[in-house]
Protein backbone atom coordinates (compact mmCIF):
# COMPACT_ATOMS: atom_id res chain seq x y z
CA UNK A 1 0.00 0.00 0.00
CA UNK A 2 1.65 3.28 -1.52
CA UNK A 3 2.14 6.10 1.75
CA UNK A 4 1.18 9.67 1.82
CA UNK A 5 4.92 10.59 0.87
CA UNK A 6 4.84 8.50 -2.16
CA UNK A 7 1.62 10.06 -3.42
CA UNK A 8 2.42 14.02 -4.55
CA UNK A 9 0.08 16.72 -3.81
CA UNK A 10 -1.86 18.82 -6.64
CA UNK A 11 -2.07 21.69 -4.61
CA UNK A 12 0.17 24.62 -6.14
CA UNK A 13 2.04 26.56 -3.40
CA UNK A 14 2.83 30.11 -5.28
CA UNK A 15 6.69 31.30 -5.09
CA UNK A 16 6.92 35.05 -4.36
CA UNK A 17 9.95 35.42 -6.54
CA UNK A 18 7.78 33.67 -9.40
CA UNK A 19 5.54 35.05 -11.87
CA UNK A 20 1.77 33.56 -11.40
CA UNK A 21 -1.38 34.84 -13.20
CA UNK A 22 -5.08 33.44 -12.80
CA UNK A 23 -6.45 31.82 -15.48
CA UNK A 24 -9.35 34.76 -15.17
CA UNK A 25 -9.09 38.23 -13.88
CA UNK A 26 -11.34 39.50 -10.32
CA UNK A 27 -11.87 35.88 -9.68
CA UNK A 28 -10.07 35.17 -6.39
CA UNK A 29 -6.50 36.57 -5.16
CA UNK A 30 -3.05 35.16 -5.57
CA UNK A 31 -1.53 35.47 -1.85
CA UNK A 32 2.22 36.38 -1.74
CA UNK A 33 3.32 34.94 1.44
CA UNK A 34 3.27 30.90 1.66
CA UNK A 35 1.65 31.41 5.04
CA UNK A 36 -1.70 33.82 3.28
CA UNK A 37 -4.72 31.72 1.83
CA UNK A 38 -6.34 32.45 -1.35
CA UNK A 39 -9.57 34.05 -0.98
CA UNK A 40 -12.34 34.21 -3.86
CA UNK A 41 -13.48 37.62 -4.61
CA UNK A 42 -17.29 38.22 -4.54
CA UNK A 43 -19.99 41.02 -3.92
CA UNK A 44 -22.47 41.82 -0.92
CA UNK A 45 -25.65 44.08 -0.78
CA UNK A 46 -25.28 47.13 1.53
CA UNK A 47 -29.16 46.63 2.00
CA UNK A 48 -30.33 42.81 2.56
CA UNK A 49 -26.45 42.00 3.36
CA UNK A 50 -27.12 39.23 0.74
CA UNK A 51 -23.53 37.30 -1.16
CA UNK A 52 -22.79 36.70 -4.57
CA UNK A 53 -20.11 35.01 -6.47
CA UNK A 54 -18.81 35.80 -8.87
CA UNK A 55 -18.70 39.30 -8.36
CA UNK A 56 -21.68 41.37 -9.70
CA UNK A 57 -19.82 45.15 -10.63
CA UNK A 58 -19.18 48.43 -8.66
CA UNK A 59 -22.55 50.01 -10.17
CA UNK A 60 -24.59 46.36 -10.14
CA UNK A 61 -27.25 46.43 -8.05
CA UNK A 62 -28.81 43.58 -5.61
CA UNK A 63 -30.27 40.79 -7.60
CA UNK A 64 -33.34 41.28 -5.47
CA UNK A 65 -36.29 43.34 -6.64
CA UNK A 66 -37.19 44.57 -3.55
CA UNK A 67 -33.63 46.13 -2.93
CA UNK A 68 -32.29 48.77 -5.08
CA UNK A 69 -29.66 49.10 -3.50
CA UNK A 70 -26.03 48.60 -4.66
CA UNK A 71 -23.03 46.08 -4.22
CA UNK A 72 -19.37 46.12 -2.82
CA UNK A 73 -16.95 44.15 -3.50
CA UNK A 74 -15.64 41.71 -0.45
CA UNK A 75 -13.57 38.72 -0.12
CA UNK A 76 -15.48 35.53 0.72
CA UNK A 77 -13.45 33.29 3.43
CA UNK A 78 -13.20 30.15 0.94
CA UNK A 79 -14.03 27.63 3.26
CA UNK A 80 -17.44 25.64 3.17
CA UNK A 81 -18.70 21.83 3.31
CA UNK A 82 -19.41 19.34 0.68
CA UNK A 83 -22.86 18.76 -0.17
CA UNK A 84 -22.44 16.20 -3.12
CA UNK A 85 -19.15 14.70 -4.93
CA UNK A 86 -18.38 12.61 -7.87
CA UNK A 87 -15.73 10.56 -9.16
CA UNK A 88 -15.35 10.19 -13.18
CA UNK A 89 -13.10 7.62 -14.65
CA UNK A 90 -11.19 9.09 -18.47
CA UNK A 91 -10.86 6.75 -20.89
CA UNK A 92 -6.99 6.88 -20.10
CA UNK A 93 -7.73 5.62 -16.41
CA UNK A 94 -7.45 8.71 -14.69
CA UNK A 95 -10.02 9.75 -11.79
CA UNK A 96 -11.56 13.07 -11.48
CA UNK A 97 -13.32 13.86 -8.41
CA UNK A 98 -15.88 17.44 -8.25
CA UNK A 99 -18.46 18.34 -5.84
CA UNK A 100 -20.97 20.86 -5.26
CA UNK A 101 -19.69 23.27 -2.02
CA UNK A 102 -21.78 25.32 0.48
CA UNK A 103 -19.27 28.11 1.24
CA UNK A 104 -19.93 29.79 4.92
CA UNK A 105 -22.06 33.05 3.02
CA UNK A 106 -24.47 30.66 1.95
CA UNK A 107 -23.45 30.69 -2.04
CA UNK A 108 -23.19 27.28 -4.25
CA UNK A 109 -20.42 26.89 -6.23
CA UNK A 110 -19.04 23.84 -8.52
CA UNK A 111 -15.73 23.24 -8.20
CA UNK A 112 -12.61 20.08 -8.54
CA UNK A 113 -11.44 18.53 -5.55
CA UNK A 114 -7.79 17.88 -4.86
CA UNK A 115 -6.01 15.77 -3.08
CA UNK A 116 -9.30 13.30 -2.58
CA UNK A 117 -7.15 10.12 -3.24
CA UNK A 118 -6.18 8.54 0.00
CA UNK A 119 -9.75 10.11 1.30
CA UNK A 120 -12.63 8.14 -0.18
CA UNK A 121 -14.56 7.59 2.82
CA UNK A 122 -14.91 11.22 3.02
CA UNK A 123 -16.68 11.69 0.05
CA UNK A 124 -19.69 12.50 2.03
CA UNK A 125 -22.20 15.28 2.46
CA UNK A 126 -20.91 17.86 5.55
CA UNK A 127 -17.26 17.51 4.88
CA UNK A 128 -15.52 20.72 5.55
CA UNK A 129 -13.06 22.09 2.27
CA UNK A 130 -10.93 24.67 1.69
CA UNK A 131 -10.05 27.21 -1.20
CA UNK A 132 -6.69 25.91 -2.68
CA UNK A 133 -4.45 27.04 -5.59
CA UNK A 134 -3.97 24.76 -8.53
CA UNK A 135 -1.44 24.87 -11.37
CA UNK A 136 -2.94 24.60 -15.01
CA UNK A 137 0.19 25.45 -17.39
CA UNK A 138 3.39 27.42 -18.40
CA UNK A 139 3.57 29.80 -20.53
CA UNK A 140 6.10 30.69 -23.33
CA UNK A 141 6.86 34.01 -21.34
CA UNK A 142 7.41 32.27 -18.07
CA UNK A 143 4.23 33.17 -16.76
CA UNK A 144 2.67 30.77 -14.48
CA UNK A 145 -1.45 30.30 -14.72
CA UNK A 146 -3.35 28.89 -12.05
CA UNK A 147 -6.96 28.54 -10.96
CA UNK A 148 -8.89 27.82 -7.93
CA UNK A 149 -10.50 24.33 -6.22
CA UNK A 150 -10.70 22.91 -2.79
CA UNK A 151 -9.62 20.31 -0.76
CA UNK A 152 -11.01 18.75 1.75
CA UNK A 153 -10.07 19.38 5.44
CA UNK A 154 -8.51 15.93 6.96
CA UNK A 155 -6.88 17.39 10.23
CA UNK A 156 -3.95 14.34 11.27
CA UNK A 157 -5.44 11.95 9.63
CA UNK A 158 -3.42 9.75 7.45
CA UNK A 159 -4.69 8.90 3.71
CA UNK A 160 -5.27 5.35 2.44
CA UNK A 161 -5.17 4.69 -0.87
CA UNK A 162 -6.20 1.13 -2.22
CA UNK A 163 -3.93 -1.57 -3.30
CA UNK A 164 -3.20 -1.91 -7.09
CA UNK A 165 -6.04 -3.93 -9.12
CA UNK A 166 -4.36 -7.72 -9.75
CA UNK A 167 -3.50 -8.79 -13.53
CA UNK A 168 -6.62 -10.08 -15.92
CA UNK A 169 -6.72 -13.72 -14.98
CA UNK A 170 -6.39 -15.77 -18.45
CA UNK A 171 -9.37 -16.99 -20.15
CA UNK A 172 -10.74 -20.27 -18.98
CA UNK A 173 -10.80 -22.75 -21.53
CA UNK A 174 -14.22 -24.05 -22.60
CA UNK A 175 -15.61 -27.79 -21.32
CA UNK A 176 -15.41 -29.83 -24.49
CA UNK A 177 -13.01 -27.29 -26.71
CA UNK A 178 -10.32 -29.12 -28.16
CA UNK A 179 -6.88 -28.21 -27.26
CA UNK A 180 -4.76 -25.40 -29.26
CA UNK A 181 -1.99 -27.09 -31.24
CA UNK A 182 1.19 -26.23 -30.25
CA UNK A 183 3.64 -23.88 -32.95
CA UNK A 184 5.09 -25.91 -35.38
CA UNK A 185 9.13 -25.97 -34.45
CA UNK A 186 11.23 -23.80 -36.99
CA UNK A 187 12.80 -26.26 -39.71
CA UNK A 188 16.56 -25.73 -40.29
CA UNK A 189 17.51 -24.34 -43.69
CA UNK A 190 17.39 -27.07 -47.17
CA UNK A 191 21.05 -28.91 -48.10
CA UNK A 192 21.32 -29.38 -51.98
CA UNK A 193 21.25 -32.95 -52.70
CA UNK A 194 24.83 -32.47 -54.20
CA UNK A 195 25.90 -31.53 -51.04
CA UNK A 196 25.02 -34.14 -49.11
CA UNK A 197 25.28 -36.81 -51.27
CA UNK A 198 29.22 -35.95 -51.81
CA UNK A 199 30.67 -36.55 -47.86
CA UNK A 200 28.40 -39.76 -47.78
CA UNK A 201 30.12 -40.88 -51.48
CA UNK A 202 33.54 -40.25 -49.79
CA UNK A 203 32.55 -42.12 -46.47
CA UNK A 204 31.54 -45.03 -48.10
CA UNK A 205 34.61 -45.56 -50.13
CA UNK A 206 37.22 -44.66 -47.21
CA UNK A 207 35.26 -47.43 -44.92
CA UNK A 208 37.32 -50.72 -45.39
CA UNK A 209 34.76 -53.52 -46.16
CA UNK A 210 33.57 -55.90 -43.38
CA UNK A 211 34.79 -59.64 -43.61
CA UNK A 212 32.35 -61.93 -44.81
CA UNK A 213 31.06 -64.18 -41.57
CA UNK A 214 31.06 -68.13 -41.80
CA UNK A 215 27.73 -69.95 -41.77
CA UNK A 216 27.30 -72.09 -38.41
CA UNK A 217 26.05 -75.52 -38.62
CA UNK A 218 22.34 -76.34 -37.80
CA UNK A 219 22.25 -78.16 -34.73
CA UNK A 220 18.95 -80.08 -34.41
CA UNK A 221 17.34 -79.74 -31.16
CA UNK A 222 17.68 -82.70 -28.56
CA UNK A 223 14.87 -84.49 -28.52
CA UNK A 224 12.32 -83.93 -25.21
CA UNK A 225 12.48 -86.72 -22.94
CA UNK A 226 9.60 -87.63 -20.70
CA UNK A 227 9.53 -87.32 -16.73
CA UNK A 228 10.28 -91.02 -15.31
CA UNK A 229 6.55 -91.27 -13.29
CA UNK A 230 4.24 -90.38 -17.06
CA UNK A 231 6.74 -92.85 -18.54
CA UNK A 232 5.90 -95.73 -15.83
CA UNK A 233 2.11 -95.02 -15.91
CA UNK A 234 2.18 -95.14 -20.00
CA UNK A 235 4.03 -98.73 -19.35
CA UNK A 236 1.31 -99.70 -16.69
CA UNK A 237 -1.86 -98.83 -18.80
CA UNK A 238 -0.70 -100.43 -21.92
CA UNK A 239 -0.03 -104.09 -20.01
CA UNK A 240 -3.56 -103.38 -18.32
CA UNK A 241 -5.57 -103.12 -21.55
CA UNK A 242 -5.49 -106.29 -23.39
CA UNK A 243 -5.30 -105.57 -27.14
CA UNK A 244 -8.63 -104.80 -29.09
CA UNK A 245 -9.48 -107.55 -31.13
CA UNK A 246 -11.76 -106.68 -34.23
CA UNK A 247 -15.37 -107.93 -34.35
CA UNK A 248 -16.26 -110.06 -37.42
CA UNK A 249 -19.19 -108.31 -39.48
CA UNK A 250 -22.72 -109.75 -39.06
CA UNK A 251 -23.60 -111.94 -41.82
CA UNK A 252 -26.95 -111.18 -43.24
CA UNK A 253 -29.98 -113.33 -43.16
CA UNK A 254 -31.28 -114.07 -46.39
CA UNK A 255 -34.68 -113.28 -47.28
CA UNK A 256 -37.29 -115.83 -46.85
CA UNK A 257 -38.76 -117.86 -49.62
CA UNK A 258 -42.25 -117.15 -50.54
CA UNK A 259 -44.23 -120.77 -50.59
CA UNK A 260 -46.70 -121.44 -53.61
CA UNK A 261 -50.82 -120.74 -52.38
CA UNK A 262 -52.19 -124.04 -53.76
CA UNK A 263 -54.16 -123.80 -56.43
CA UNK A 264 -57.96 -123.87 -56.12
CA UNK A 265 -60.27 -126.86 -57.87
CA UNK A 266 -62.32 -125.87 -60.35
CA UNK A 267 -66.05 -126.37 -59.62
CA UNK A 268 -67.91 -128.36 -62.34
CA UNK A 269 -70.31 -126.49 -64.22
CA UNK A 270 -73.72 -127.41 -63.36
CA UNK A 271 -75.41 -128.45 -66.25
CA UNK A 272 -79.12 -126.74 -67.35
CA UNK A 273 -81.72 -129.26 -67.66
Amino acid sequence: MTTAVEKKTATFVPDPKANVVPFMRDVFTIPSNPREKPRLIGSQCKECEEYFFPKTGAKATCDNPFCPRSTSVVLLSGRGKLLSATVTRSHEGQERASAVILLEEGIKINSVLLDWEGFRDLLVPGTPVELVLQKMEVRETGETVVGYAFKMVTGRRKPKFPPPPAPPAPPAARRGAAPRPAAPAPKPPAVPAAVKAAPAAAAKKAAPKPAPKKAKPKQKAPARKKPAKKAARTALKRKAKPPARKKPAPKRKAAPKKKASPKKAARPKSKRR
